[in-house]
């Protein structure tokens, strides 16, 4: 039984697959299963699975009807025999000594979770930092964790096995780690900062993260629903009101993008409607929430077309 299993999803990444794939075989810790996952990919990735396999035993593939970024970890999740877990997104590399990086510093510390840096790559080759949460190794334990939250992507990290035993990532929805990161993190004592950078992440144009706004995005809005109602649950009334500032800046780009005149625009208006006006009621009650703040909270409340003409497209997306 090999000792970390690494999932990587598969979907329309021929041009980026080879990189990704070489990158985890050139480890220079070597105890490790990689699961490829073809997510019904219609170009040359499937083949381009099966071939690596036939030609490294730790490889194995799954082929499977497309269906989305957590249903093809989900489904090498339910299959992976490792005792440690890391996933790598097939557009994405890491480093040589990533592997062996995040396992010292997790089983030196006894940690649950192992974190690296993140460096993002464009497709010109530029790189720039995109999370670089310590200079150094650094150890976090009980509340400290959860400065982690404004990060929550499933990659740069390696996890206890455990953690998943009973933790599926969503289906069908977009932001599927913001959905799950809380509850991860509900099941964490300690989790280990490397401070090393072992993760290249790449920005593609052709992303939707990186197109022009889609209905999918509301997704964002139940996702840190879930995530304020776990901080109220845990006593993390500070975190849980800036989710909820989060949400109203959420609300407010899809009111100022979606036309309302399209019936399931209007049908998922309405339905993050009813949840901002939950947070609206609780945030109006913030003593810590300025003036021009409570404004702009009362204009999304009530009058949302005049927010809009006020402050635009524009809203803030940081999760931090």
């Amino acid at each position: 039984m090999p000792l970390i299993s690494v999932i990587v999803p598969v979907y329309k990444v021929e041009k980026y697959l080879h990189r990704c794939i070489d990158s985890v075989l050139a480890q220079t810790f070597t105890d490790f299963e990689l699961w490829l996952v073809d997510d019904g990919s219609p170009d040359s990735c499937p083949e381009i699975c099966d071939e690596y396999a036939r030609r490294d035993r730790r490889i194995s593939v799954i082929h499977k009807e497309n269906g989305g970024l957590s249903s093809a970890r989900n489904a090498a999740l339910d299959r992976a025999t490792g005792k440690y877990v890391s996933f790598v997104d097939s557009d994405d590399y890491i480093t040589a000594d990533a592997l062996q990086t995040l396992y010292s510093a997790l089983t030196e510390t006894d940690s649950d979770i192992a974190v690296g840096n993140m460096m993002s790559i464009d497709e010109s080759g530029n790189i720039s930092e995109f999370y670089i949460p310590a200079a150094g190794r650094t150890l976090l334990e009980g509340d400290e964790i959860l400065s982690t939250l404004n990060q929550p992507c499933a990659c740069n990290r390696l996890y206890k096995s455990e953690i998943f035993r009973s933790l599926r990532f969503p289906e069908g929805r977009l932001y599927e780690d913001v959905f799950i990161y809380h509850k991860i993190l509900a099941q964490t004592k300690r989790m280990v900062l490397t401070g090393k950078t072992d993760y290249y992440y790449l920005i593609r144009s052709d992303s939707i993260m990186h197109s022009e706004y889609d209905i999918r995005f509301t997704d964002i809005v139940f996702a840190v629903k879930e995530r304020y109602e776990w901080l109220d649950s845990v006593g993390q009334k500070e975190l849980a009101n800036e989710a909820r500032m989060f949400v109203y800046s959420r609300v407010a780009a899809a009111y100022a993008n979606l036309d309302a005149a399209i019936p399931e625009n209007r049908k998922k208006l309405q339905e993050i409607r009813d949840i901002y006006i939950s947070c609206y009621r609780v945030l109006m009650n913030d003593r810590s929430i300025g003036i021009k703040q409570r404004i702009r909270l009362f204009l999304l409340r009530y009058l949302p077309h005049i927010h809009t003409k006020l402050f635009g497209k524009n809203m803030p997306v940081s999760l931090g």
